[in-house]
């Protein structure tokens, strides 16, 4: 799964369901440009991985789980 479509999987989660309008920018932005995790910086990695966990933790199934 590509980097934009795990963001987007989790988009409904906390933290990023409740971006403001310059952080959804800022990370639009950032999808642009970067392909790999590990090419984030480190607030937008671990936005993401809390969004998966609070996403798995209600019963959605992970975006990287088989």
């Amino acid at each position: 799964m590509h980097l934009a479509e795990r963001f987007s999987a989790a988009a409904a989660s906390q933290p990023l369901n409740d971006l403001a309008g310059r952080d959804r920018a800022e990370l639009d932005a950032l999808l642009e440009r970067v392909d790999d995790f590990d090419e984030l910086p480190g607030r937008w990695q671990a936005a993401l991985l809390t969004a998966e966990t609070q996403r798995s933790s209600s019963g959605h199934r992970p975006c990287c789980a088989k």
